[in-house]
């Protein structure tokens, strides 16, 4: 083997090795980006509260990036809306928090946005609130920071009324400021 041989090969094995070291280059690279894009994916939970003194509904972020809500939808059987405060029946106090339309808005990892909290004065108020919650379902679509997909989550907050029928105990609908037990 003469030398111009020798470089010709070493020249031809220097350009595959090249070659395949950039095939390998965008390749790990796209997986780069796929992973960057996954570690900063927000995971959108809808958080109940039901406890004696406390009836809530929130929507929480447990994923590692923020949540930036696209819309959200209440709906019970008859009506539909972007806020769950409108589709809660007239209590007789105050509610303790509530937010109105929270489109648009962005939820930092593991924070949440509380959409109706009340701590119940009155078995009325919170027999006719976790009736009306029972009939509910709310969907939330989201994206990430890249916003590059929507995301969708659903819950029937059916687990609201799990206590109504304890005790074969009915609460009068027409609230007038007494409780009544029938």
């Amino acid at each position: 083997m003469n030398t111009d041989t020798i470089i010709a090969i070493t020249a031809i094995a220097a350009i595959i090795i090249s070659v395949i070291s950039m095939v390998f280059t965008v390749v790990f690279s796209i997986q780069q980006m796929k992973h960057n894009k996954n570690s900063v994916r927000p995971i959108c939970d809808i958080k109940i509260n039901d406890y004696e003194n406390l009836i809530s509904v929130a929507i929480a972020n447990f994923g590692t990036g923020p949540l930036i809500i696209k819309k959200i939808i209440c709906k019970d059987a008859e009506r539909t809306s972007q806020t769950l405060l409108s589709l809660m029946p007239h209590i007789n106090q105050l509610w303790t928090t509530f937010t109105e339309d929270v489109t648009g808005w962005t939820i930092p990892v593991d924070g949440k946005i509380v959409l109706i909290e009340l701590h119940p004065d009155n078995d009325n108020d919170k027999y006719r609130v976790r009736s009306a919650l029972e009939k509910t379902t709310i969907e939330v679509t989201y994206t990430d920071i890249y916003g590059s997909a929507n995301f969708e989550k659903s819950r029937k907050l059916d687990f609201f009324g799990r206590t109504l029928g304890m005790n074969n105990r009915h609460y009068d609908s027409n609230y007038s400021g007494e409780t009544k037990v029938f």
